[in-house]
């Protein structure tokens, strides 16, 4: 279990198992969960939240994944990204390394404003808003 802080878009980037995976999301607004489909996008927004990657084996219910790996957290054009991996459940005749899973997890950075050090703007609430009538890249 990962634990998030604010506006955050989560992307199924891809998936190589046959088990059905999903990522759940647990906040103070209740569980949302992303089903496990490449170009699937949940976008949360809370003070504080958890992320749990999990699939689903023919015979059980719902599982944890036996590892997800955090990528670097990278920062380009005012968007803050970040990979992560995760490796359902060991097979024989495959790494422990083994990636079946990956979500990438997007949010977008305010701008620094000089002589105001802190301060959050709509940026940070709504980091996903459509481009402005200008075209502007900022919610993008």
């Amino acid at each position: 279990m990962l634990r998030f802080h604010g506006a955050w878009r989560i992307t199924v980037v891809g998936r190589t198992t046959d088990y059905d995976q999903r990522a759940v999301v647990r906040g103070p607004y209740g569980t949302q969960v992303l089903p496990g489909r490449p170009g699937a996008v949940l976008e949360v927004d809370a003070d504080s939240w958890t992320l749990t990657l999990e699939h689903h084996p023919r015979s059980h219910g719902w599982q944890p994944n036996l590892r997800t790996t955090p990528g670097p957290l990278t920062e380009r054009d005012g968007i803050r990204s970040r990979l992560l991996t995760s490796n359902d459940r060991h097979r024989p005749g495959k790494p422990r390394d083994y990636v079946n899973f990956v979500l990438r997890l997007e949010q977008a950075v305010e701008p620094a404003v000089p002589g105001a050090p802190g301060s959050a703007g709509a940026a940070a609430r709504c980091p996903f808003a459509p481009p402005g009538p200008t075209g502007s890249a900022a919610g993008r």
